[in-house]
């Protein structure tokens, strides 16, 4: 098979949100489409197929294919990353957006609910890099690419988020490691999105204090709601598709002058350094 003239990516957790918008940039659909980021065909991984997605699999049946499982089966990732390669005869890119949230405190949540989390938001991730690192060695680019969707719970605190700020610490460690074990072979990136307007948001305002969270919090994301302050999930998930065709080890760079892919640092999708990666 001669390989595809377009760039492959894959994208889990593309059912909603910024997954979903981030498929839109790389199919330039009318939906969401931007110059500044390529045409791509694209394999994305979800456990289901809501209407947002199937809508896309059925207006760009050729550029897009949905492959739908379980992130905690291993066989999964494997067919994943086989359905891009045997299609297209490359892949290029991956977006790395599957993630969960279950609220609870250390004393009062389920230590089953830790481990569960734990395994979707970053063992998960480690399967997926390990069928998904071969073929974006050979990128007919000349560089793979890897985007991990982090947090700025990575950094935080929170009360009854234990397991998700464990879990994004966790992934900006391995985008790290990534980074240093590929030494330039591959380009790795790990984003803060900024707090989206998203389904958590809605809970942490109706059910935040009831599920361990402290009051402080629940009003501070409950201002930004009301003040019109979360962020729209196309403008981080256009730094994410611009990224993922178009960052190099070198460029972007951090603040200290480092480029940002062959660190694998953490950025926030707002800081200045990515300013050429945002939509217009």
């Amino acid at each position: 098979m001669s390989p595809s003239s377009l760039p492959v990516i894959i994208v889990t957790g593309a059912s909603r949100g910024i997954g979903l918008s981030t498929v839109q940039y790389l199919l330039n659909s009318s939906a969401l489409s931007s110059p500044s980021v390529p045409k791509c065909n694209v394999v994305t991984l979800s456990r289901s197929l809501p209407e947002g997605l199937s809508s896309l699999q059925k207006n760009h049946k050729d550029q897009l294919e949905c492959v739908q499982g379980d992130v905690l089966d291993e066989s999964v990732h494997d067919r994943l990353v086989r359905t891009a390669v045997d299609k297209w005869g490359r892949l290029d890119g991956l977006i790395l957006n599957a993630g969960v949230i279950e609220f609870g405190t250390v004393a009062g949540g389920k230590p089953s609910s830790f481990a569960n989390q734990i395994a979707i938001n970053l063992s998960s991730l480690f399967t997926t890099l390990h069928y998904a690192l071969p073929p974006l060695r050979s990128s007919p680019t000349g560089l793979g690419r890897v985007v991990f969707v982090s947090s700025g719970a990575a950094m935080g605190n929170y009360a009854a988020w234990g397991p998700y700020n464990a879990s994004k610490a966790g992934l900006n460690a391995l985008a790290r490691t990534v980074a240093n074990e590929e030494k330039g072979k591959v380009a790795v990136f790990s984003i803060r999105p900024g707090v989206v307007d998203t389904e958590m948001q809605a809970q942490i305002r109706d059910h935040g204090t009831s599920m361990g969270m402290d009051d402080a919090a629940v009003e501070k994301f409950t201002s930004m709601h009301a003040k019109g302050e979360l962020v729209k999930a196309e403008d981080p998930s256009h730094v994410l598709a611009a990224l993922v065709t178009k960052g190099g080890l070198d460029e972007p760079k951090t603040k200290e002058g480092k480029g940002i892919g062959r660190e694998g640092a953490f950025v926030s999708w707002d800081e200045d350094v990515l300013k050429e990666y945002r939509r217009a």
